[in-house]
């Protein structure tokens, strides 16, 4: 269990001698995460960095460009959750209502990309 926060020491949190510290994923590297550049058809270029699934959704919205991506088409668990993330960090994307038909017949969302995203390049040494 984590202790109190030292005052003055940020983000530091003390712990009782002899007791087990456990990681947090963080502290693992984890999430470190691929950057890209967003340019949208207004306003400057700005950088996010994202990683996991939501890195995954908006490669998968690079791909399909204009057709843009279903959950039935890609499927994934979380589409709408993967959506939200990336527009939290200002990537414009728009969701189209399409009905379908079958045994559950109702709407499905498409999402499409309205910006202009790049990853940037890799720091490999010169």
């Amino acid at each position: 269990m984590r202790g109190q926060a030292q005052p003055g020491l940020g983000n530091r949190y003390a712990t009782a001698a002899g007791t087990l510290s456990i990681s947090s994923r963080k502290a693992k590297g984890y999430g470190a995460g691929t950057a890209y550049t967003v340019t949208p058809s207004a306003g400057e270029a700005f950088r996010i960095v994202v990683s996991g699934r939501d890195r995954w959704a908006l490669d998968e919205l690079r791909k399909a460009g204009a057709k843009g991506c279903t959950p039935i088409d890609n499927p994934a668990p979380r589409w709408a959750a993967y959506v939200h993330n990336l527009r939290a960090l200002g990537v414009v994307i728009d969701t189209l209502h399409e009905p379908h038909a079958g045994n559950f017949p109702g709407t499905h969302g498409r999402y499409v990309l309205r910006v202009t995203v790049t990853p940037e390049a890799q720091g490999g040494g010169a």
